[in-house]
């Protein structure tokens, strides 16, 4: 694929969702002191919420806002604009459509699921949680597939292969979230049992934040700030 200019508003969309990758599972435990079995759970508590909401908000607008490469017509099948505006909008269902209250491992939202006055949109629906889960795991897959397949279109080998790591990363997590859930299903404990969810949900956005940091030059910015200094 031939180098395409990009507007210098691509670039800082790039490092603005690298860094709400790399914030969010830091940022929802710090805000409330302790870890839930999943990020979706942050939701139901109050000072929590609001960032859970913000941050999710803001990569849903940040990915439509996204354009991205032109399509080349004879090596791709969907554009970057289409694959980040699905990932935006699965965004966007994750934050108006939130996880089921229970089973967080918080005592006290586990409080708030008995006596049912869930925040906002909360709800204990069934049908609801698996729009969620499916719509959180197109939104991380999405991220996936730009880290593994679109971003690794340039010609620095370097940066290439920390692209097609993050995007293995994402897949693998995203593997291992789907086996702990058949296995939770049937009833098998295993050492993270409880908090499963979290752990791979944090390690694939970790790992999609640092290959859209990367994709923006966040290391050449870096790089360049220190050179500025030492003259």
């Amino acid at each position: 694929m031939q180098d395409q200019p990009l507007h210098i508003s691509d670039y800082r969309i790039r490092k603005l969702i690298g860094a709400l990758g790399l914030c969010l599972p830091i940022i929802l435990p710090i805000a409330i002191g302790e870890f839930l079995s999943s990020l979706s759970h942050y939701y139901y508590a109050t000072l929590s919420s609001l960032f859970f909401i913000i941050i999710l908000s803001a990569f849903a607008l940040f990915l439509i806002s996204y354009k991205g490469y032109k399509k080349d017509v004879e090596t791709e099948q969907i554009s970057d604009d289409f694959l980040t505006n699905i990932g935006g909008f699965a965004a966007l269902i994750v934050v108006f459509i939130p996880t089921v209250c229970e089973g967080s491992t918080s005592i006290a939202i586990d409080q708030l699921c008995i006596t049912k006055h869930y925040p906002l949109f909360g709800h204990d629906h069934a049908t609801f949680r698996t729009i969620h889960l499916v719509s959180a795991g197109v939104f991380i897959l999405c991220m996936g597939w730009m880290s593994k397949y679109k971003f690794t279109r340039g010609h620095k080998d370097l940066h290439n292969s920390i692209y097609k790591i993050c995007g293995n990363v994402v897949f693998v997590s995203v593997a291992l979230l789907i086996v702990g859930i058949l296995l939770e299903r049937k009833n098998i404990n295993f050492l993270i049992n409880d908090f499963y969810v979290y752990i791979f949900e944090t390690i694939a956005v970790i790992a999609f934040g640092v290959s859209w940091l990367v994709k923006g030059e966040a290391l050449e910015n870096i790089t360049a700030f220190k050179d500025k200094m030492m003259t």
